[in-house]
């Protein structure tokens, strides 16, 4: 990714989710869990593989979400286990995903996977990438939306807040920090507060 930038990454702005949120028929069987996933995604900067990989131990405890997500290194790039801080709309969207699954009947043990299919399956990652397509195209977006470009997202929009190289780099687990150095500007204080600057849905 060497020397490109923002806009030639055609990373979705604030403007653009809002209306990949909007699209979503809340009442339709699986809205719900649409639009939770794609919020969760927005303000972790998981990985598609990742997000389809959680289980609800990962996220939930004694009947409430987490303060940190601790990712297990099998379902990570690399293997290689990360820990990202929850802020307050990761924890709604986590609530929400749990919700959804205890209102249609569900499995929530701890082992049982956290994004599910009307089969109640694990949701396959191309499931997900065709359903952000299909968002985007209700939309009327001019930009193609997919699960990656939400994570580059996540992490631009940490840099408008202000947060360094080291911090962005450490949340979206890049192994390069020339990876991360194209979002860089300033610097926060710490993971938590970092995560918590973000704003929106």
């Amino acid at each position: 990714m060497k020397g490109i930038g923002l806009k030639s990454m055609r990373i979705p702005n604030e403007i653009q989710t809002y209306k990949l949120l909007g699209c979503i028929n809340l009442k339709k069987p699986f809205g719900p869990r649409d639009h939770a996933m794609i919020r969760l995604a927005l303000h972790t900067g998981l990985r598609v593989s990742e997000l389809t990989g959680l289980d609800i131990c990962h996220v939930w405890v004694l009947g409430a979400p987490r303060a940190w997500l601790d990712l297990p290194a099998s379902i990570c790039k690399g293997h290689r286990s990360g820990q990202i801080p929850l802020n307050p709309y990761a924890q709604r969207a986590i609530t929400d995903l749990v919700r959804f699954l205890q209102a249609r009947g569900f499995s929530t043990e701890p082992d049982a996977p956290l994004l599910t299919d009307h089969r109640h399956r694990r949701l396959p990652t191309r499931e997900v990438q065709r359903c952000i397509q299909k968002y985007r195209e209700l939309a009327g977006l001019d930009i193609r939306v997919t699960p990656h470009s939400l994570r580059h997202a996540f992490a631009s929009r940490l840099v408008e807040q202000g947060a360094s190289t080291s911090r962005v780099q450490h949340l979206s687990r890049h192994k390069l920090l020339t990876t991360t150095q194209i979002y860089i500007h300033t610097q926060p204080d710490d993971l938590v507060e970092t995560v918590c600057l973000l704003q929106g849905p």
